[in-house]
């Protein structure tokens, strides 16, 4: 009965030891980022982690190809014989993203990340080629993490986010020009007939009268 309830336990286990993702998994890159960030290294993002984008415009020409830098400063402090250093997540809802060299790799069009080769580092490049439509508001997110490169995630880890959108965002039509402008021109249009009325009434009067 006991060899049988070992069994069990370390099948258990070895089942957990699959399900549970290994850190290591995340040093070659990572996709799907949700909105809340890095969350498995740290809950909250460290406001204090200054991440930029250099080379996004503010409007983009169409079918053009921008060389974007990726960089954070003011990060998680390393530890002796640190194994990494940092990652990153970034994705773009229009356009076409593209890798350079072999310290970034792409998702998909839309999404691209560190590699292995690129994680001991805090800075990195590759290239975004705007949409063949000049209309389009272009949005983006970057989650970049700076990770003390003990290999274990905690706290002493610090990530941070940035958002932003590409090209001038439409404003959405107020209530007010909606229901206001056709109320005005009914009443320019009640002025006029009521205007016309009484000139052919007056008319009218005036014809009797002679």
């Amino acid at each position: 009965m006991a060899s049988s309830k070992w069994g069990v336990a370390i099948s258990t286990l070895l089942v957990m030891s699959f399900l549970i993702p290994t850190v290591e998994s995340y040093s070659a890159g990572i996709s799907n980022v949700p909105s809340n960030g890095c969350i498995c290294h740290n809950y909250e993002p460290t406001e204090t982690v200054n991440i930029s984008i250099i080379g996004l415009p503010d409007d983009y020409q169409i079918n053009t190809t921008y060389t974007l830098f990726i960089g954070a400063e003011n990060g998680a402090d390393l530890v002796e014989n640190h194994t990494n250093s940092g990652g990153f997540n970034f994705w773009i809802s229009h356009g076409e993203l593209t890798s350079l060299g072999n310290e970034t790799k792409t998702w998909s069009i839309n999404e691209i990340s560190h590699t292995n080769e690129g994680n001991n580092q805090r800075n990195w490049t590759f290239l975004w080629t705007s949409p063949s439509d000049e209309n389009i508001v272009v949005e983006y997110r970057l989650h970049v993490n700076t990770v003390n490169g003990d290999g274990i995630p905690s706290p002493d880890d610090k990530w941070n986010r940035l958002t932003g959108v590409i090209g001038d965002e439409i404003e959405p039509i107020s209530a007010l020009f909606l229901y206001g402008v056709p109320v005005v021109m009914i009443g320019l249009i009640s002025l006029v007939y009521f205007r016309e009325m009484r000139k052919l009434r007056d008319e009218a009067n005036a014809f009797e009268d002679e």
